[in-house]
């Protein structure tokens, strides 16, 4: 549900932003992550037209799932992080940069990001 001045609704495109479809499709994954085996898991730009509230608590179920042990790797795929997310100790982050912007690199990276 997410609003709550309305009643439940059946999630469709009409209804639903692309946002809260986003939300509602990640969770439902990260439901099953139990019901299924596989050696990794992918998750391309799931978080694009989320808003910055939603986009957050994603990445917490995300990094939360992810961590527990006996999961499968998994990877998210996205152009833009938000900044001050918690990642948990088993997270790894990895930055790629490309594209006119990577002859500037040496000038801003921050070796603390590693």
């Amino acid at each position: 549900k997410f609003r709550d001045a309305e009643e439940l609704q059946v999630l469709s495109a009409s209804r639903h932003s692309g946002g809260e479809r986003s939300v509602s499709t990640i969770l439902y994954l990260i439901s099953l992550q139990n019901l299924t085996a596989c050696p990794f898991r992918v998750v391309d730009e799931i978080n694009q037209g989320m808003d910055p509230v939603n986009e957050r608590r994603i990445f917490q179920q995300l990094c939360e799932a992810a961590s527990r042990p006996g999961t499968p790797q998994c990877f998210l795929l996205t152009p833009k992080l938000l900044p001050d997310l918690h990642y948990a100790q088993e997270v790894t982050i990895l930055n790629i940069f490309n594209g006119p912007w990577g002859k500037q690199l040496p000038k801003v990276w921050d070796p603390c990001w590693l």
